[in-house]
């Protein structure tokens, strides 16, 4: 072994380090290894960067889905886009935030993910948490809102403002996800007429809650319950759901000059010339395409400061409808499968804090030479 490699290894054992939970391979959801815990290295901002100490996340369909096609076997891998964190570091030409700020921020898809302590991301990505939500609430909105937007602003070309759309319709195809849950308000912040779908009774109440003008049962023919409905044709719609599936319904029912926006990639080809004759429009919407291109990071820091305006003047409220506390391997895999079983309204977040709340309470009973009592997260919640 060279001296040089010596050095290193030496070097990397005194680095600060971290908790971080991972896979290694794609295997069922179901077997106790689906998630890893490691302790990694603690990272550090570069001059644009800021170091955040993570105390919320949530999980997304996108990290199941990266989750499932992960294919370096043995190599450690760690998921997580959606964060709510404070500064813990700034890097030297970081002008906008100071240490100890509350953030939240959707990350980059390829980097390493928040299933973790502490993660680093790009200043320009990030934007101070709403102060009216808790970490919990805030940890739930970035990703979906940001694709919300998305759909709005680049998908049907309009200025995400109050009543900029007032007398149009918009079919939200998959209206209690994630995203349509965030997108069914913002549709009536634009004051747009809101056509949803949902299958259960749960979710379908869900959606009404939300603001949705009309709710449709997926399960049913969609285009005869538009039609009697008095909608046979809409402005807009929002595929959040399958492209190729609804397709022809996506084509039969958009008006002339209509937009169609979608953020699920089709699983055949789809034929756009079923578009021509209306001179229709379709579009993808991948909000996580500025950080894999590094393209335009500033206008995710625009939206997410626009987001928690709203969020915190009550124009749109939090989406969680399920929370884990503690950030463990048995959390993380619960609420992967969650997002997995399809059947999820809103967000599933997992609070970090719950767990540190938890152990500060033990140190406490020690320090003051109690008899220890068992904390429990319930404990920690109250």
């Amino acid at each position: 072994m060279s001296l040089k490699t010596v050095f290193q290894k030496v070097t990397n054992y005194f680095q600060p380090k971290m908790i971080a939970i991972g896979i290694t391979h794609n295997g069922s959801l179901e077997a106790v290894d689906a998630f890893v815990e490691r302790q990694v290295r603690k990272p550090t901002p570069d001059d644009r960067e800021v170091l955040v100490r993570i105390l919320a996340t949530a999980v997304n369909p996108v990290d199941t889905k990266m989750r499932a096609g992960y294919r370096q076997d043995g190599v450690f891998r760690v998921f997580g886009l959606d964060v709510v964190g404070v500064i813990e570091e700034v890097g030297k030409d970081v002008t906008d935030f100071s240490v100890g700020d509350r953030v939240f921020y959707a990350g980059k898809q390829h980097a390493f993910g928040a299933d973790t302590e502490f993660q680093v991301i790009e200043a320009d990505m990030i934007a101070l948490a709403p102060k009216n939500l808790d970490n919990v609430d805030a940890a739930a909105m970035p990703l979906t809102s940001i694709t919300a937007h998305d759909v709005l602003h680049h998908g049907f070309h309009l200025p995400v403002a109050q009543n900029s759309a007032q007398g149009k319709s918009v079919l939200i195809i998959n209206g209690a996800g994630g995203v349509g849950s965030v997108l069914v308000q913002m549709a009536k912040y634009l004051g747009m007429t809101v056509l949803a779908t949902a299958g259960t009774t749960e979710s379908k109440n869900w959606v009404r809650e939300l603001g949705a003008d009309f709710v449709l049962d997926y399960h049913d023919d969609l285009q005869k319950q538009l039609a009697a409905i008095h909608f046979p044709q809409v402005d807009y719609i929002a595929n959040l759901q399958d492209t190729t599936a609804y397709w022809d319904l996506m084509a039969a029912v958009i008006k002339p000059y209509g937009e169609i926006a979608a953020i699920v990639e089709t699983t055949l080809p789809v034929d756009l010339g079923d578009l021509k004759s209306k001179a229709a429009s379709f579009s993808w919407t991948f909000m996580l395409a500025r950080g894999n291109e590094n393209f335009n990071l500033a206008e995710q820091g625009q939206i997410l400061r626009d987001v928690a305006n709203l969020l915190d003047q009550g124009v749109i409220r939090p989406t969680v409808t399920k929370v884990y506390q503690g950030l463990s391997v048995e959390n993380v895999r619960h609420a992967n499968q969650d997002v997995t079983s399809h059947h999820t309204m809103g967000k599933v977040v997992i609070d970090y804090m719950a767990e540190e709340e938890a152990n500060n309470k033990v140190e406490q009973t020690v320090a003051n030479n109690v008899a220890p009592v068992e904390v429990t997260m319930a404990d920690a919640n109250n």
